[in-house]
C-alpha cells in the first residue's frame, strides 16, 4: 500500500507536485487538515503508477506501507470534535453554570474541542481512521 501527503492550499485547491483531487485512483477518505495554514491531505494510490515523478517535489511525501501512512496520519490529521445534539449541551452548559459568553465570536462547532475538554455532554470527538 502506498499514499502521498501532499500540501494543499484549500483556499485555492492547488496541490503540491500539480495533483489532480479528482484522480479517482488517488483516494482521500477524509484525511484533510483544513484549518491549518498550509493545509495537507494522504491520497491511497490504488493502483500500480509508477511515484518516481514525485520524488524530491516540495510538499509532496510518498508515504510506503500501512505502517508509514498510519504514522503520517496521526501526525498531520487532527482531530475534529462537533456538537452533535445542540440540545443536550445547552441543557449542560446551563447545569454547569458556564456562560455562553465564553465563546462570544464562536460558532458551537468552533468551541466544540474546549467543550469536549471539559466533559460537557453532546460533544463527539472524531478521530481519524487508520489503514489496515
Amino acid at each position: 500500500m502506498k499514499a502521498l501527503l501532499i500540501e494543499v492550499d484549500f483556499k485555492t485547491g492547488k496541490r503540491a507536485g500539480g495533483i489532480n483531487p479528482r484522480d479517482p485512483k488517488l483516494q482521500c477518505y477524509g484525511w484533510q487538515d483544513t484549518e491549518s495554514e498550509l493545509g495537507k491531505e494522504i491520497r491511497i494510490v490504488e493502483d500500480d503508477r509508477d511515484l518516481s515523478q514525485y520524488k524530491g517535489v516540495s510538499g509532496v511525501t510518498i508515504l510506503d506501507g500501512e505502517k508509514a501512512i498510519n504514522e503520517a496520519i496521526a501526525a498531520n490529521i487532527p482531530i475534529k470534535y462537533a456538537v452533535k445534539d445542540r440540545e443536550l449541551l445547552l441543557a449542560h452548559l446551563k447545569e454547569k453554570g458556564v456562560s455562553l459568553d465564553i465563546f462570544a465570536g464562536k460558532t458551537l462547532d468552533m468551541a466544540a474541542k474546549e467543550l469536549f475538554a471539559q466533559g460537557l455532554a453532546g460533544i463527539v470527538e472524531r478521530k481519524p481512521e487508520q489503514v489496515k
